[in-house]
């Protein structure tokens, strides 16, 4: 038994320092925008989007619908169904950042083969980018200050440190309360059978 939690204890210590190994890196996610295509609108008519999202466009119509994005590599087109209970009736456009830069873009909508509506969307870098200073003026950074995206992960860094030597303390002190217990067990069995012993003898003497 005690040979098994030893093993225990080595194991959270080693899943414990690979924790601490791994690399924290924050990134914007792809998200979705969605257009809705009415009998007689779409809405919305305009939007702003990040590289690398993906729009969606779905028709609430009983026909068919083609959108037609045109890019600098060429036209996309894709056909929105019926309404539907399912996905056949939406259109997906995935702005690869390779492919769509920072512009704005006029997407055709045509229903019953003849032009309906254009919806406008203007794609941003995904990016932070800052304002440039005037032209002669020189700026930077405290060389003795860490940058915000260091101090963030030297605080992840050091509560997850704190969460594993916690749970670390907690299993010692729960193997260690084990064992007293194991402790007091046994003592309680050896007082336990010297009193039966001690009472066995009482008995065969006054017999």
């Amino acid at each position: 038994m005690t040979e098994l939690i030893q093993m225990r204890v080595k194991a959270l210590a080693a899943i414990l320092f690979l924790t601490l190994l791994m690399p924290t890196a924050a990134a914007h996610g792809a998200n979705t925008f969605s257009f809705i295509m009415r009998s007689e609108s779409v809405q919305p008519e305009s939007a702003q989007v990040l590289q690398n999202d993906t729009l969606i466009f779905h028709n609430v119509v009983d026909y068919e619908r083609n959108i037609s994005l045109e890019g600098p590599y060429g036209e996309e087109v894709c056909t929105a169904g019926p309404s539907s209970p399912g996905t056949e009736d939406e259109c997906r456009f995935w702005l690869d950042p390779e492919k769509y830069g920072p512009e704005t873009y006029g997407i055709q909508i045509f229903s019953n083969g003849s032009w309906w509506k254009e919806v406008v969307v203007t794609i941003v870098l995904d990016n932070h980018t800052e304002t440039l200073p005037p032209d002669g003026f020189v700026f930077g950074p405290d060389p003795g200050e860490p940058e915000e995206d260091d101090m963030s992960s030297m605080l992840l860094s050091a509560a997850v440190l704190l969460a594993g030597a916690a749970a670390f303390v907690w299993v010692i002190r729960n193997i260690n309360s084990t064992e007293d217990e194991k402790d007091r067990a046994t003592e309680d069995e050896k007082d336990r059978v010297e009193l039966e012993a001690w009472l066995n003898e009482a008995l065969d003497g006054d017999s």
